[in-house]
Formats: C-alpha cells, structure tokens, sequence
C-alpha cells in the first residue's frame, strides 16, 4: 500500500507530533504569526494504524455509498495529516449524515412522533430539513426507540459521541486519541450507523401507519393486525400508542384515517404498558388547559374508543412536567451538560403540584431523567454532574416514595439509562444512588434488589438487568399501578 502519510524519514516522536514534521513551510508561518506548532499531530505509528486497516473496514461500504461519504474522505485526510481529533468529528458528521439518511427513508411522522416523546424540543418538526433540528442524542435515541438501531448498538454508538464532544475537535478539550480506538469508533460507526438496516418491528410499523393514511381497512383485518401488535417489543407498543394518539387528535386528520384508528386502537391500548396509558390521559388535561378544543374532544373520542377515561387527567401539571423533563435531560447529553442544567432542574419546583405527589402520568419520566441527571456522564472533575443543579436532584430524590424506588429498579433495563455504566464514575454514582434508596424503604424484596446493584462487580453493572438474581429479585417486587 503506498503510504499517504507525509513523513520522510525517520524522526523523533518530538517531532513527528511537529507541524514541521508535515509542512516546514506551514510550521514557518506558524511561528511567523506566533501561533504554537509542536505537540499538535498524532504521532506517525499511531497514524499508520488506521491508514494500515482503513481500506479493510471501508470494505463493507458499497462503492456507490464511498462516493458519498465526503465526511470520510475529510476523515481520512485528517488521519493521514494526524489530526485525530478532527478526524473524529468529520467520522461522527457522516454517522449524523447517515442515520438521518436512514430516518428519511421511513415514516417521518412516527419518527418525529417519537423525537417528541424524547425531547419536548423536537415539537412541530414534520420534513426531511427539519431532521437536522433535532440534536445527535435526541437522534440516536430515537432511532434507537423505533428499531432503526438496537440497545447494544446504541450504546456503541452513544459513546462514540460521548467521545466527539469531548476528545474531538468539535469543543475545546486537551484528550488524546490513540490509533486504536479510532479504528474501533470508525468500525462502529461504519457497520451499525453508516451500514445500519432496520429490523423487521420498524418496517412492519412503517407499513400499518402507511395502510392507515392511505387505506380503508376492513373491520374483519383489525384483530389480525392487533395479534401482530401483540408480538412487538413493549417499548415499541407504548410508541405506537403514542403515535396513533398524536394522528387521532391532529385537528387536520381525515375521516378515513380516524376510523383505521379506531379500528386498531383498543389492541394497541390494551398491550400498552400503564405509564403509556397515563400519559396519554394526561394530554387531555393540557389541551383543556389550552383551550385546544377540537384536540381535547378528540382526546375524548380516543379515550372513550379505548375504554381508557380512567387514566383521563382532567386538569393536570403532569404534561407541562413532562415537557421540562424532556428538555432538561436533552440538556444534560448536550456539550458542558454541568453548567447548564441548573436553570432547568430549578424550573421543575414551578410544575410540582402543592402537595408534593408526582403526577401519575409522569412518574417513569420523572425518576428517570432524575437518575440519568444525578449519575452524570462521568467526564470531568465534576462527575459530569452540575453542581448547581445537584442540590435540586437530591432534593427531588428525596421525595421519593417506594413506587419511585421501583421505577429506579425498571431503569436498570433502561439502554439510554445504562449507556454510561461503563464510566466509573457513573458507576459509582448509581450504586450510591442505591445505597441512598435502599434507605427509603422497608420492604424486604426492594432491599434485595438494589444490593444486587450494589454489590454487583465493576463492569457489569450495565447488563444487571439480565442476571438471574437480579430477575429474580424483581418478580417480587410490587407491580405499579
């Protein structure tokens, strides 16, 4: 292979991290303008590590897709240069790049129906330019949840941007990349982002709610699409529902479109989990509160269809707290996520109803974002963590009773929860988490439960949730209402 990397002879490793090891004339200008020119590449051996693999890992892009990927080229050039930092970002542009590729090919309004169950930010988004408004964790996680990529890849991927923002050139940061990783973060990327195909759940759903827009379906068909909803993973039923809620109350859908709706409702709703169910009843609640009466009577319909008006909240805070739930933890996957969620933790105080007890409907969201805020994302002196912020989540898991205590213990299957167990510091912060909870509480089976969290060795506390003992512990864990 004819080397492409612009070093001559053989130099120190002083020098082969030199500007003047790549170009004396572009060093000379450099120091001309007083701007510093050593330390600044990766050294020669590292470079060559992944110049050595890089034709071998493109090799499961088809040529006609290389063509494309001018974010790889600026990658490569970046390696061969030795500026890894840079080359990790162009590397994290083409995987956007890609995954909003794949995201267009689908069902953009069950995508964007999910982006906003994610982040309350991603509102009103409906076409393809506007998938470039909704942020790159708010994007994987979303493509996570609808199949487009599975737990253990997003977790791969989730790191590979937990890396971009700080090791990259993208934020300002003094880290070190070896060749090694860059070859793992570029094979990552390639085989479940760039390469990703989505799984069979995602296609069947893309082709129901295109039979739905775009068909009357017979009332005989309805139990036969209800059994196949039946099959799917409860995340993806809970989405669903959600997004077949969202169709039935837009005040510009369409006779024919509700009907289908109706049709498949009860199946769905009946296979949903309860968390699902509240939500759905509490929108009711905020269209009432907004005046939003052709929604709110719609929201009735629906209801009323599913046999749902027990789960109605007729003047609630729990959509208004969801809605700050979601920007707040959007905030804390951001760049610098510990000096800026303060204002949005503190915000929380204003949504709480005077009694203190979280709303039903947003008690999953609630303990969730609470936890992913509190354990960090185990980058810096901070933990991660804001201390500003710190104060009010300990303050609000303080507040929780036993049936947050066990919302905490559904967590553990969480993969957007347990992305960063790998951190120690992360690590650390759960089990202390669970130290603090297991105070909270008296009963026997919730104690067993967060000791086997606790005591679980390092390194595996990301895959707790598929140990024997701990799935056993929590068969006797009350079932939430």
């Amino acid at each position: 292979m004819t080397s492409i990397i612009p070093v001559p002879v053989p130099v120190s490793s002083e020098l082969e991290k030199s500007i003047s090891s790549f170009s004396p004339s572009i060093a000379n200008f450099l120091n001309e303008v007083g701007l510093p020119t050593e330390n600044i590449l990766s050294s020669v051996d590292q470079r060559k590590k992944v110049i050595f693999a890089l034709a071998e890992a493109l090799s499961i892009l088809p040529i006609e897709e290389r063509e494309k990927a001018t974010y790889l080229t600026k990658f490569t050039v970046a390696i061969a240069v030795g500026l890894f930092d840079g080359a990790l970002n162009y590397l994290w542009d083409e995987t956007i790049s890609s995954l909003r590729r794949l995201a267009a090919k689908f069902d953009l309004e069950y995508f964007f129906s999910i982006a906003e169950k994610v982040s309350s930010r991603n509102k009103n988004l409906s076409t393809t330019d506007d998938l470039d408004r909704v942020d790159d964790h708010d994007l994987l996680e979303t493509c996570r949840r609808i199949g487009l990529i599975n737990d253990v890849n997003y977790k791969r991927l989730d790191n590979v941007n937990f890396m971009r923002n700080h090791a990259s050139a993208a934020h300002p940061n003094e880290n070190e990349i070896d060749g090694y990783e860059m070859l793992a973060w570029l094979s990552n990327c390639l085989r479940y982002a760039i390469m990703a195909e989505p799984n069979h759940d995602v296609i069947s759903i893309n082709k129901l709610l295109t039979n739905v827009r775009t068909e009357i379906i017979p009332t005989d068909d309805f139990p036969i699409i209800g059994a196949e909803i039946e099959k799917l993973p409860q995340e993806r039923v809970d989405d669903l529902l959600w997004t077949m809620f969202g169709m039935y109350t837009d005040i510009k859908q369409i006779p024919n479109v509700k009907s289908n709706i109706g049709g498949i409702a009860t199946y769905v709703w009946n296979v949903s989990s309860n968390d699902r169910k509240y939500e759905i009843g509490s929108r009711y609640g905020v269209f009432r509160k907004n005046a939003e009466i052709t929604r709110k009577d719609a929201a009735q319909e629906f209801l009323q269809i599913v046999d749902g008006q027990s789960y109605k909240d007729e003047d609630s805070l729990a959509g208004e707290l969801i809605d700050k739930l979601g920007i707040l933890k959007s905030v804390h996957f951001e760049f610098n996520n510990f000096y800026n969620e303060y204002p949005h933790a503190k915000s929380l105080e204003d949504s709480l109803p005077s009694n203190g007890t979280i709303p039903r409907a947003a008690r999953s969201m609630w303990v969730r974002v609470l936890c992913i805020c509190y354990a960090g994302n185990g980058h810096g002196y901070k933990d991660g963590v804001d201390e500003g912020a710190l104060p009010y989540y300990i303050k609000y898991i303080n507040g929780f009773s036993e049936s947050e205590i066990i919302e905490f213990l559904r967590l553990m299957s969480d993969a957007e929860f347990t992305a960063a167990f790998s951190r120690s510091k992360v690590d650390k912060r759960v089990r202390k988490l669970a130290n603090h909870l297991k105070t909270k509480t008296e009963n026997i089976h919730i104690k067993r439960a967060l000791d086997i969290i606790i005591d679980a060795p390092v390194g595996v506390l990301d895959s707790i949730s598929g140990a024997s003992n701990f799935q056993n512990s929590m068969k006797y864990i009350p079932k939430l209402s």
